[in-house]
């Protein structure tokens, strides 16, 4: 507890300071690569540093083209540290605020996924999947979608290998 308190005291400091941009930037990518770098499992407290200087970030520069890296990168974090409702609020305001750029296509689809593993609500990544495919119809991630919503109204795991075989055996028959 002692440790986090200090973490978050450090961060809280520097971001008083008010560092230019660059150093920011610079600031953010050393402690990803070292906390991300360390092992496949991000710790807590490493995680929730992280998402601390991303939000210090995305609040100094608004418009800067590395908040939308940032909200992602924050929705990921979220997503794998089971932050449900973090994780959608990441994803919606990087969809309310950039909504004309490619990251707000990709945080569409990845808001299925936030609802699937960080919230473990089916139904809503379902829906999410579907509204994904309805809004970005012509993305290259729309098949991957329609796919994923499929699988997620699937009962169990002999559902999903009943379906492939029988898809398998179309195709063969189509091609024979």
């Amino acid at each position: 507890m002692k440790k986090y308190l200090l973490l978050v005291l450090v961060v809280f400091v520097f971001s008083s300071c008010k560092p230019t941009r660059e150093s920011r930037l610079k600031e953010i990518g050393k402690y990803e690569m070292t906390t991300l770098k360390e092992t496949k499992e991000i710790s807590k407290i490493k995680a929730d540093s992280l998402l601390v200087l991303y939000d210090s970030f995305i609040s100094d520069f608004p418009t800067d083209s590395n908040s939308t890296i940032f909200l992602f990168r924050a929705a990921d974090v979220c997503i794998n540290m089971k932050y449900c409702d973090r994780a959608i609020a990441y994803i919606d305001r990087l969809v309310s605020d950039f909504p004309n750029t490619q990251m707000s296509e990709f945080a569409s689809f990845k808001r299925g996924e936030a609802y699937e593993k960080a919230c473990s609500n089916k139904e809503k990544a379902k829906q999410a999947y579907d509204d994904f495919t309805v809004e970005y119809p012509e993305s290259d991630l729309a098949n991957t979608a329609k796919v994923m919503s499929e699988m997620l109204g699937m009962q169990d795991e002999m559902d999903m290998i009943r379906q492939f075989e029988a898809q398998n055996a179309e195709t063969l028959t189509v091609e024979n």
